[in-house]
């Protein structure tokens, strides 16, 4: 089968979604399967896609800095792209990465080409389309002649609802989890050594630095702990960076906290299992913010659970499809004090329930391997129906 995925957003760019898409079309659809990635990006990336498995053709390479987002121009130049490689490579589906912009374009190449496409929802951003009249009036047009949509979480499949897509159409396809990466036997001490982590209980999150994560109430959390003598020798690693970390590092300051937290920053991803390896506990009390915005799933938690550490998130958005409450982690109210202190309290000072909600996590992440993700999306992509929900870890027929 001839597919096509239409993105704003690629490689050299980072995101979860980046990541979603490279696993499923770029690395897991069966081995007959083409791919051809139609996306946003710039005269640099030349040599990136030439090394890329998948050919990739670029609609936009930044040359015109004036252009604003979702313009005119950005839509016309979207859309030949798109013309151009379906009628060239014949694709027999194109699959948008998202309900706006790409979903308006794929819907465009199928009233004049007649090629199906399929939709990608992943939650925060029908939450914004919603409140603008325009988009409100157009998604549900892209959903109804869409041959299916995918939603990233049972919350986002909610949200998609909402804004119009038939429930008929609606396929709940979770991100993956690369589990022989995270689940192999690494040797963390180089990470060890690194950060001064020799002895010590170690804490993880991975995670951009912005407001709807929570790294501000694991550092309060982190306080509460010291202060009442639970902390013990815990050591908190954080990765990433983002607009907080001026904001989060004066607060870690001010809480006196300098010599608990290691501010380690972006890594590589062939980098993640040897943190993974070297943690105790992944901490990442997500919550949904009052503009909307929340987590659409949290692939970090899959990592986390492979590489066999507990987990604690935020009962929030997608990420209840993403932890095993009780077996693999706990899931706490993110906007809960109280609720984060007491969980990270709880593994902090409890080392077989760590090491058991340790052991539970690879078979739970084994069920969202990238594999069976791929093999779902390519048959409802081709109207041969869904082999297997998520709520089914057995494939269909099993």
């Amino acid at each position: 089968m001839r597919h096509a995925l239409l993105t704003e957003q690629w490689f050299p760019g980072i995101g979860g979604s980046i990541q979603l898409f490279d696993a499923l079309y770029g690395r897991h659809l069966p081995p007959g399967d083409s791919v051809h990635v139609i996306a946003g990006g710039a005269p640099s990336t030349r040599a990136l896609d030439a090394d890329y498995p998948r050919p990739v053709t670029r609609f936009d390479d930044r040359r015109y800095p004036w252009m604003k987002p979702e313009s005119a121009l950005e839509y016309a130049r979207m859309t030949a792209a798109a013309m151009r490689v379906c009628r060239r490579e014949r694709i027999e589906v194109l699959h948008a990465a998202r309900v706006i912009p790409e979903g308006l374009v794929a819907l465009a190449v199928h009233r004049a080409l007649g090629v199906p496409y399929t939709v990608w929802v992943h939650g925060e951003e029908v939450s914004v389309f919603l409140r603008y009249a325009v988009k409100k009036r157009l998604m549900p047009r892209v959903f109804g002649e869409a041959r299916a949509v995918f939603a990233n979480s049972t919350f986002t499949q909610g949200r998609a609802l909402l804004a119009g897509a038939p429930p008929e159409l609606l396929h709940v396809v979770n991100p993956g989890v690369d589990a022989t990466l995270f689940g192999a036997d690494v040797d963390p001490s180089t990470v060890v050594a690194r950060h001064g982590l020799g002895g010590r209980t170690v804490l993880l999150t991975v995670g951009r630095l912005t407001r709807r994560k929570g790294h501000d109430t694991v550092l309060a959390a982190l306080a509460r702990l010291r202060a009442s003598g639970a902390l013990g020798d815990a050591v908190w690693m954080v990765l990433s960076d983002g607009e907080l970390e001026s904001e989060l590092k004066q607060t870690c300051t001010a809480l006196g906290l300098d010599d608990v937290v290691r501010w380690v920053g972006p890594v590589r991803r062939e980098e993640l299992p040897g943190y993974y390896a070297a943690a105790d506990v992944f901490v990442h009390p997500n919550r949904a913010l009052e503009d909307d915005d929340v987590e659409g799933f949290g692939m970090v938690f899959l990592e986390a659970s492979a590489a066999g550490v507990p987990v604690i998130g935020g009962r929030s958005g997608g990420v209840v499809d993403a932890v095993e409450d009780g077996v693999s982690g706990i899931l706490v109210d993110g906007t809960s004090l109280d609720e984060v202190a007491g969980a990270l309290g709880r593994l902090l000072g409890d080392g077989p329930l760590r090491k058991r909600m340790g052991e539970a996590g690879p078979r739970w992440a084994r069920r969202f391997a990238w594999e069976r993700q791929a093999a779902r999306v390519r048959s409802i992509a081709a109207g041969e129906g869904d082999p297997g929900s998520d709520d089914d870890p057995r494939p269909a027929g099993a």
